[in-house]
Protein backbone atom coordinates (compact mmCIF):
# COMPACT_ATOMS: atom_id res chain seq x y z
CA UNK A 1 0.00 0.00 0.00
CA UNK A 2 1.14 3.46 -0.83
CA UNK A 3 2.47 5.49 1.97
CA UNK A 4 3.10 8.65 0.10
CA UNK A 5 4.12 9.90 -3.47
CA UNK A 6 7.20 10.93 -5.10
CA UNK A 7 5.82 13.52 -8.09
CA UNK A 8 8.62 14.03 -10.48
CA UNK A 9 8.32 16.77 -13.54
CA UNK A 10 9.81 16.05 -16.64
CA UNK A 11 10.26 18.16 -19.63
CA UNK A 12 13.00 15.88 -22.07
CA UNK A 13 15.07 13.94 -19.89
CA UNK A 14 14.98 11.09 -21.87
CA UNK A 15 18.94 11.09 -20.91
CA UNK A 16 18.35 11.24 -17.60
CA UNK A 17 15.04 9.76 -15.98
CA UNK A 18 15.61 6.29 -16.49
CA UNK A 19 18.57 6.64 -13.94
CA UNK A 20 16.59 8.61 -11.72
CA UNK A 21 13.93 5.82 -11.42
CA UNK A 22 16.39 3.14 -11.10
CA UNK A 23 17.71 4.72 -7.89
CA UNK A 24 13.75 4.57 -6.50
CA UNK A 25 13.33 0.95 -7.92
CA UNK A 26 13.23 -0.83 -4.28
CA UNK A 27 9.75 1.12 -3.50
CA UNK A 28 8.25 1.32 -6.97
CA UNK A 29 8.87 -2.89 -6.76
CA UNK A 30 7.59 -3.41 -3.47
CA UNK A 31 4.44 -0.54 -3.79
CA UNK A 32 5.46 1.19 -0.45
CA UNK A 33 5.44 4.76 -2.66
CA UNK A 34 3.58 5.46 -5.61
CA UNK A 35 6.05 6.97 -8.25
CA UNK A 36 4.74 9.84 -10.44
CA UNK A 37 6.47 11.28 -13.48
CA UNK A 38 4.89 14.03 -15.49
CA UNK A 39 6.08 14.26 -18.85
CA UNK A 40 5.50 17.81 -19.69
CA UNK A 41 6.04 19.32 -23.28
CA UNK A 42 8.17 16.53 -24.24
CA UNK A 43 9.69 16.34 -27.31
CA UNK A 44 11.96 13.10 -26.89
CA UNK A 45 10.68 9.64 -25.29
CA UNK A 46 11.17 10.62 -21.42
CA UNK A 47 7.35 9.25 -21.14
CA UNK A 48 8.26 6.26 -23.13
CA UNK A 49 11.54 5.87 -20.91
CA UNK A 50 9.72 6.03 -17.75
CA UNK A 51 6.82 3.67 -18.75
CA UNK A 52 9.56 0.83 -19.62
CA UNK A 53 9.60 0.88 -15.68
CA UNK A 54 7.09 -1.02 -14.35
CA UNK A 55 4.87 -0.02 -11.71
CA UNK A 56 5.65 4.02 -12.38
CA UNK A 57 2.52 6.14 -13.07
CA UNK A 58 3.16 7.98 -16.28
CA UNK A 59 0.82 10.99 -16.93
CA UNK A 60 1.76 13.08 -20.09
CA UNK A 61 0.51 16.57 -20.66
CA UNK A 62 1.03 18.46 -23.99
CA UNK A 63 2.61 22.38 -22.18
CA UNK A 64 5.97 22.28 -21.24
CA UNK A 65 5.29 23.68 -17.87
CA UNK A 66 6.94 22.96 -14.48
CA UNK A 67 4.39 24.24 -12.61
CA UNK A 68 1.89 22.63 -14.67
CA UNK A 69 3.16 19.56 -14.02
CA UNK A 70 3.42 19.96 -10.40
CA UNK A 71 -0.04 20.33 -10.26
CA UNK A 72 -0.91 17.22 -12.22
CA UNK A 73 1.27 15.21 -10.15
CA UNK A 74 -0.39 16.52 -7.04
CA UNK A 75 -3.88 14.81 -8.52
CA UNK A 76 -2.58 11.76 -8.43
CA UNK A 77 -0.71 11.14 -5.83
CA UNK A 78 -1.58 9.19 -3.08
CA UNK A 79 -2.57 9.57 0.41
CA UNK A 80 -0.01 11.10 2.84
CA UNK A 81 3.65 12.93 2.03
CA UNK A 82 4.76 14.15 -1.03
CA UNK A 83 8.11 14.18 -2.18
CA UNK A 84 8.56 16.83 -5.39
CA UNK A 85 11.85 15.34 -7.18
CA UNK A 86 13.14 16.93 -10.07
CA UNK A 87 13.93 14.47 -13.00
CA UNK A 88 17.50 14.85 -12.74
CA UNK A 89 18.20 14.10 -9.26
CA UNK A 90 19.28 11.08 -7.74
CA UNK A 91 17.41 10.00 -4.76
CA UNK A 92 17.24 6.34 -3.32
CA UNK A 93 14.81 4.25 -2.06
CA UNK A 94 15.97 4.40 1.37
CA UNK A 95 15.81 8.12 1.39
CA UNK A 96 12.25 7.74 -0.17
CA UNK A 97 11.32 5.91 2.68
CA UNK A 98 13.20 8.10 5.37
CA UNK A 99 11.78 10.90 4.40
CA UNK A 100 8.47 9.72 4.34
CA UNK A 101 8.56 8.20 7.52
CA UNK A 102 9.79 11.65 9.11
CA UNK A 103 6.63 13.34 7.74
CA UNK A 104 4.58 10.79 8.96
CA UNK A 105 6.08 11.16 12.50
CA UNK A 106 5.42 14.72 13.07
CA UNK A 107 8.15 16.49 10.25
CA UNK A 108 5.75 18.77 8.38
CA UNK A 109 8.41 19.91 5.49
CA UNK A 110 11.80 18.00 4.84
CA UNK A 111 14.00 16.48 2.62
CA UNK A 112 17.33 14.68 2.54
CA UNK A 113 20.60 16.23 2.63
CA UNK A 114 22.79 16.60 -0.72
CA UNK A 115 25.48 16.18 -1.99
CA UNK A 116 27.25 18.11 -5.12
CA UNK A 117 28.85 15.68 -7.71
CA UNK A 118 31.14 18.40 -9.78
CA UNK A 119 33.28 15.71 -10.61
CA UNK A 120 33.39 16.55 -14.34
CA UNK A 121 33.08 20.42 -13.79
CA UNK A 122 35.56 23.13 -14.45
CA UNK A 123 37.93 24.65 -11.76
CA UNK A 124 35.59 27.54 -10.72
CA UNK A 125 32.59 25.52 -10.55
CA UNK A 126 33.90 22.82 -8.27
CA UNK A 127 35.32 25.79 -6.26
CA UNK A 128 31.94 27.67 -6.26
CA UNK A 129 30.08 24.09 -5.38
CA UNK A 130 32.94 23.69 -2.54
CA UNK A 131 31.68 26.63 -0.79
CA UNK A 132 28.39 26.27 -1.22
CA UNK A 133 28.59 22.89 0.51
CA UNK A 134 30.08 24.23 3.35
CA UNK A 135 27.22 27.14 4.11
CA UNK A 136 24.82 25.75 6.80
CA UNK A 137 22.45 28.12 5.93
CA UNK A 138 22.02 26.91 2.78
CA UNK A 139 22.15 23.11 4.04
CA UNK A 140 19.21 23.68 5.95
CA UNK A 141 17.00 24.95 3.35
CA UNK A 142 14.52 23.14 1.18
CA UNK A 143 15.82 25.41 -1.59
CA UNK A 144 18.76 24.03 -4.27
CA UNK A 145 18.91 20.16 -3.74
CA UNK A 146 16.39 19.60 -6.80
CA UNK A 147 14.07 17.45 -4.00
CA UNK A 148 12.01 18.73 -0.88
CA UNK A 149 8.86 16.88 0.86
CA UNK A 150 6.20 17.95 2.78
CA UNK A 151 3.70 16.16 5.10
CA UNK A 152 -0.47 16.68 4.39
CA UNK A 153 -0.35 19.55 6.69
CA UNK A 154 3.04 21.07 5.08
CA UNK A 155 1.04 20.78 1.92
CA UNK A 156 -1.63 22.28 3.18
CA UNK A 157 -0.06 25.79 3.66
CA UNK A 158 -0.86 26.57 -0.29
CA UNK A 159 -3.69 25.90 -2.57
CA UNK A 160 -1.66 25.08 -5.85
CA UNK A 161 1.63 25.88 -7.36
CA UNK A 162 1.29 29.01 -8.61
CA UNK A 163 3.49 29.71 -12.15
CA UNK A 164 6.47 30.53 -10.95
CA UNK A 165 9.71 29.43 -12.35
CA UNK A 166 11.75 28.46 -8.71
CA UNK A 167 9.03 25.96 -6.96
CA UNK A 168 11.68 25.38 -4.25
CA UNK A 169 11.99 28.54 -3.34
CA UNK A 170 8.20 29.68 -3.44
CA UNK A 171 7.65 26.20 -1.04
CA UNK A 172 10.99 26.89 0.92
CA UNK A 173 9.06 30.48 1.61
CA UNK A 174 6.43 29.06 3.32
CA UNK A 175 8.39 27.24 6.14
CA UNK A 176 10.36 28.98 8.84
CA UNK A 177 14.35 27.11 9.78
CA UNK A 178 12.36 25.38 12.51
CA UNK A 179 10.01 24.02 10.06
CA UNK A 180 12.41 22.35 8.07
CA UNK A 181 13.85 19.06 8.60
CA UNK A 182 16.92 17.45 6.64
CA UNK A 183 16.56 14.06 7.87
CA UNK A 184 19.64 12.10 8.07
CA UNK A 185 19.83 9.34 5.63
CA UNK A 186 21.24 8.95 2.19
CA UNK A 187 21.75 12.32 0.34
CA UNK A 188 20.43 13.68 -2.93
CA UNK A 189 23.04 13.42 -5.31
CA UNK A 190 23.15 16.65 -7.36
CA UNK A 191 25.48 16.53 -10.71
CA UNK A 192 26.26 20.32 -10.91
CA UNK A 193 26.60 21.88 -14.23
CA UNK A 194 30.23 21.16 -15.70
CA UNK A 195 30.87 25.17 -17.16
CA UNK A 196 30.87 28.25 -15.54
CA UNK A 197 28.41 29.94 -17.95
CA UNK A 198 26.17 26.77 -17.41
CA UNK A 199 26.50 27.68 -13.56
CA UNK A 200 25.64 31.69 -14.73
CA UNK A 201 22.29 30.21 -16.60
CA UNK A 202 20.78 28.58 -13.75
CA UNK A 203 21.64 31.53 -11.23
CA UNK A 204 20.60 33.87 -13.22
CA UNK A 205 17.07 31.99 -13.81
CA UNK A 206 17.32 31.58 -9.70
CA UNK A 207 18.05 35.03 -8.91
CA UNK A 208 15.30 36.33 -11.58
CA UNK A 209 12.81 34.12 -9.71
CA UNK A 210 13.84 35.31 -6.06
CA UNK A 211 12.17 38.68 -6.77
CA UNK A 212 9.20 36.86 -7.97
CA UNK A 213 8.39 35.25 -5.22
CA UNK A 214 9.06 38.08 -2.78
CA UNK A 215 7.06 39.85 -4.76
CA UNK A 216 4.39 37.28 -4.80
CA UNK A 217 4.43 35.98 -1.33
CA UNK A 218 6.01 37.91 2.32
CA UNK A 219 9.33 36.93 2.27
CA UNK A 220 12.44 35.42 1.34
CA UNK A 221 13.74 32.23 2.98
CA UNK A 222 16.04 32.70 5.89
CA UNK A 223 18.56 30.11 3.67
CA UNK A 224 18.82 33.26 1.04
CA UNK A 225 19.80 35.82 3.71
CA UNK A 226 22.03 33.60 5.83
CA UNK A 227 24.71 33.57 3.26
CA UNK A 228 27.24 36.54 4.45
CA UNK A 229 27.24 35.60 8.11
CA UNK A 230 27.80 32.00 6.68
CA UNK A 231 31.00 32.96 4.05
CA UNK A 232 32.12 35.32 7.35
CA UNK A 233 32.45 32.47 9.57
CA UNK A 234 34.01 29.89 6.70
CA UNK A 235 37.20 32.53 6.59
CA UNK A 236 37.47 32.72 10.23
CA UNK A 237 37.64 28.87 10.49
CA UNK A 238 39.99 28.42 7.03
CA UNK A 239 41.26 31.65 6.27
CA UNK A 240 43.25 29.81 3.37
CA UNK A 241 39.70 29.25 1.66
CA UNK A 242 39.94 33.02 0.75
CA UNK A 243 40.01 32.60 -3.37
CA UNK A 244 37.44 29.97 -3.09
CA UNK A 245 34.84 32.29 -1.61
CA UNK A 246 36.23 34.96 -3.55
CA UNK A 247 35.40 32.90 -6.86
CA UNK A 248 31.69 32.11 -5.13
CA UNK A 249 31.22 35.94 -4.43
CA UNK A 250 32.44 37.05 -7.81
CA UNK A 251 29.98 34.23 -9.85
CA UNK A 252 27.16 35.33 -7.59
CA UNK A 253 27.69 38.73 -8.33
CA UNK A 254 27.60 38.33 -12.20
CA UNK A 255 24.71 35.72 -11.86
CA UNK A 256 22.39 38.84 -9.59
CA UNK A 257 23.80 40.99 -12.80
CA UNK A 258 22.38 39.12 -15.33
CA UNK A 259 19.55 38.62 -13.48
CA UNK A 260 18.94 42.10 -13.10
CA UNK A 261 19.74 42.42 -16.62
CA UNK A 262 17.30 39.80 -17.93
CA UNK A 263 14.44 40.60 -15.56
CA UNK A 264 11.98 41.14 -18.47
CA UNK A 265 12.67 37.82 -19.84
CA UNK A 266 9.92 35.10 -19.27
CA UNK A 267 11.41 31.35 -19.63
CA UNK A 268 13.73 28.51 -18.18
CA UNK A 269 17.30 29.02 -18.11
CA UNK A 270 18.14 25.27 -18.39
CA UNK A 271 21.57 23.44 -17.81
CA UNK A 272 22.12 20.97 -19.65
CA UNK A 273 25.45 19.82 -19.14
CA UNK A 274 24.88 18.28 -15.99
CA UNK A 275 21.92 15.61 -18.06
CA UNK A 276 24.87 14.51 -20.31
CA UNK A 277 25.81 10.82 -18.76
CA UNK A 278 28.72 10.72 -21.09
Amino acid sequence: MNQGTVIIAAHDEEAVIGRTLDALGDVIADESVRVVVVSNGCTDRTADVAAGHHGVRVVDITVASKAAALREGDLHAASGPRIYLDADIVLTSRAARDVIDALTHGAIAARPPHSFDSSRATWIVRAWYRVRAELPSISAALWGAGCYALSEEGRARFAEFPDLVSDDLFIDSLFTAREITIVATDPVIVTTPRTTADLLRILRRSYRTQSEVAASHSRLSDGQRGQLGDLAALLRRNPARVADVLVYVAVIGVGRFRARAARSTVGWERDSSSRQLD
